[in-house]
């Protein structure tokens, strides 16, 4: 059981795999062998070998919070999202204050087109932990498709002050302090222009071309 944890510690996912199928072969039933080989075919987005896996860990008593957890982000790749938010909400009822699911669940609203909710969770997500960046991040994605372009930027510039190297974050936190018209524009541009000139000089030319009524596509 510890080569497989180290082999999962590791990423080497075909190997977790591998190991746990030799041990099954040989009659061996473990619910963590199980757990580690459901959530290494998550990460090899093979969701519905993932589930498999999951369910007989489950069978013998494995971690639940953990099972109902991963068993929602496979059914969220598979496009299931009912049945991914049933998962997650299962995983949440044993811990309330779990980050980790408040922000899955609040990404699958995202997914279902539920802005209100996904807010509602990323919100609660920052409430249980502060510090977590990608919360920040996405809460800012849904002010900025509502076009509040002033609480988009708190968001973004509070995920990258969380996180310097969170590209993403500075490219947004750009993107809405240009539509805003913010006078801190120029001084984030620098800082994306020294990372990625190219694309911070097209953002520019794109936020000035939204600002007069032409469409366009920031993601």
């Amino acid at each position: 059981m510890e080569e497989v944890r180290k082999l999962y510690e590791e990423g080497n996912y075909d190997q977790v795999v591998k190991a746990v199928k030799e041990s099954e072969k040989n009659g061996s039933n473990d619910a963590e062998a199980y757990l580690l080989a459901g959530k290494a075919y998550y990460y090899k987005k093979k969701p519905k070998d993932s589930l498999k896996y999951l369910e007989k860990s489950l069978a013998l008593g494995g971690n639940k919070k953990e099972i109902e957890f991963f068993m929602g982000k496979d059914y969220a790749l598979m496009n299931k999202y009912e049945k991914a938010i049933e998962k997650l909400n299962e995983a949440l009822s044993i811990d309330p204050n779990d980050s980790n699911v408040l922000l899955n669940i609040g990404v699958v609203y995202a997914l279902m087109g539920d802005r209100q909710n996904a807010r509602a969770f990323f919100e609660k997500t920052i409430q249980a932990n502060p510090n977590e960046k990608k919360a920040w991040y996405n809460l800012g994605v849904t002010y900025f498709t509502e076009k509040d372009y002033e609480k988009a930027a708190e968001c973004f510039r509070k995920s990258y002050d969380l996180d310097n190297n969170f590209y993403e974050a500075l490219y947004n936190l750009v993107s809405s302090l240009c539509m805003k018209g913010d006078q801190d524009f120029e001084k984030y541009y620098q800082m994306l222009y020294e990372k990625d000139k190219k694309r911070a000089e097209l953002l520019k030319k794109l936020c000035e071309r939204e600002k007069k009524n032409r469409r366009f596509r920031l993601w």
